[in-house]
C-alpha cells in the first residue's frame, strides 16, 4: 500500500478519502529536517504551511505527488519536483468564497472603524461616536489587482453595494472582465490614482514580490484603503507603515505579512488605522473540508494514473 505524509493535520473528511487507497501518517512536526527523514519512504505529501524544498523531494525516491491544502504553492520547490517527475497539485476552488468574504469583511471593518469603535465602547467612551466617522462604500471605486476567481467573487459582492470595480491584470480575459462589469486598466498607476479601495488578489512570485512599494503608496489617494489577503511579500511593509503613519493613505487591512507569523513588535500593530487577522482568510469550516478533500483527491488521482483536476506542473506528465 502506498503511503501519504501529512505535514500538518487536515480535516477528517480528507483523511477518510486517502485511507481508502493509502496508509496515512502524520509528521512529527514540519521542520525541514524532520520532513527529509519522514517523507523518505512516502509516495505522497500533503502540506499546509510546511515548506517542501529540494532536499525533501530528492530524499524521497518513491515520491509521486505533493499536494497543497489550499492555493498558494510558493512553499514548494516546483522546479525540482518537475525535474524529479513529482506532480504538484493544489486546491484552488476550495476556499475562494471564504477568502472573498473575509476580504469584504476587512474592507467594511476598516472603512467603518469597527475595531476602534469597539475599543472605545468597551473603555467607556461612548461619547466618541461623534468623533469616529466611517466611510460609506456606495459610489466608491475598488481597484482589484489580480483578476482571478477570488477577485471576481469579490467584484460581485462589491457591485451589489454599488461600488465600481476596476482591475489590473495583464493576463486577464477582456471578455470575462466585460461580462463581469469590470473595467480593465492598462497600468497599475490607473488603479492607484482612481481607487478608494486597493485590494490584492495575486500570487507571490518573482514578478509580484515587492510590487506595492513606496512609490505605489505615494500614488494612492489619501482616502484609500489598502487590503491584502494574498501574500505579505507582495507589499513593502516598511513603506506601508510610513504611508499609514504619515496619512498618505487612510487605512489598511491585512491577513498576511512579510513574515508569517509577524513579530510581536511589528510597527504596524501600533497603528489604529490597521486591521489585522492571522492569515486565516481561507479557514472556515466549509473551506477546511474542501481544502482537505480536494488535496486528497489530487493525490488519489495521481496514484490511479489519472490527470488531477488542479495540476500545477502539467509538463511532468508529458
Amino acid at each position: 500500500m502506498k503511503k501519504v505524509l501529512l505535514t500538518e493535520p487536515i480535516h477528517e473528511e480528507g483523511v477518510k478519502l486517502l485511507e481508502e487507497v493509502a496508509e496515512v501518517v502524520q509528521a512529527s512536526d514540519y521542520k525541514i529536517d524532520t520532513l527529509v527523514e519522514e517523507a523518505a519512504d512516502c509516495h505522497g505529501i500533503i502540506i499546509r504551511k510546511a515548506e517542501i524544498p529540494t532536499e525533501v523531494i530528492k530524499n524521497a525516491p518513491q515520491l509521486e505527488v505533493v499536494a497543497k491544502h489550499g492555493v498558494g504553492v510558493d512553499n514548494i520547490d516546483i522546479e525540482t519536483a518537475t525535474k524529479e517527475g513529482v506532480v504538484v497539485v493544489n486546491a484552488p476552488e476550495s476556499n475562494i468564497y471564504s477568502v472573498a468574504e473575509h476580504t469584504l469583511t476587512m474592507i467594511l471593518t476598516i472603512a467603518k472603524n469597527f475595531v476602534v469603535m469597539d475599543k472605545e465602547v468597551r473603555e467607556g467612551r461612548f461619547h466618541s461616536r461623534d468623533k469616529i466617522i466611517g466611510t460609506e462604500l456606495k459610489g466608491k471605486t475598488a481597484g482589484i489587482i489580480g483578476m482571478g476567481t477570488i477577485g471576481l467573487i469579490l467584484t460581485d459582492m462589491l457591485q451589489a453595494m454599488d461600488v465600481e470595480v476596476i482591475a489590473y491584470d495583464p493576463y486577464a480575459d477582456p471578455v470575462q472582465a466585460e461580462e463581469a462589469g469590470i473595467e480593465l486598466v492598462d497600468e497599475l498607476d490607473d488603479i492607484y490614482a482612481r481607487a478608494d479601495i486597493v485590494s490584492l488578489h495575486l500570487p507571490l512570485n518573482d514578478e509580484t514580490e515587492g510590487m506595492i512599494d513606496e512609490d505605489a503608496f505615494a500614488k494612492m489617494k489619501e482616502s484609500a484603503f489598502f487590503i491584502n489577503a494574498a501574500r505579505g511579500a507582495i507589499a513593502d511593509e516598511e513603506a506601508l507603515y510610513e504611508a499609514l503613519k504619515t496619512g498618505e493613505i487612510k487605512g489598511a487591512a491585512l491577513d498576511v505579512y512579510t513574515n508569517n507569523p509577524p513579530s510581536s513588535d511589528n510597527p504596524l500593530f501600533e497603528l489604529d488605522n490597521v486591521v489585522c487577522s492571522p492569515h486565516n482568510a481561507a479557514l472556515t469550516e466549509e473551506s477546511k473540508i474542501k481544502m482537505a478533500t480536494h488535496a486528497a483527491q489530487g493525490v488519489i488521482d495521481c496514484f490511479k494514473g489519472e490527470e488531477p483536476e488542479y495540476l500545477i506542473n502539467p509538463e511532468v506528465l508529458k
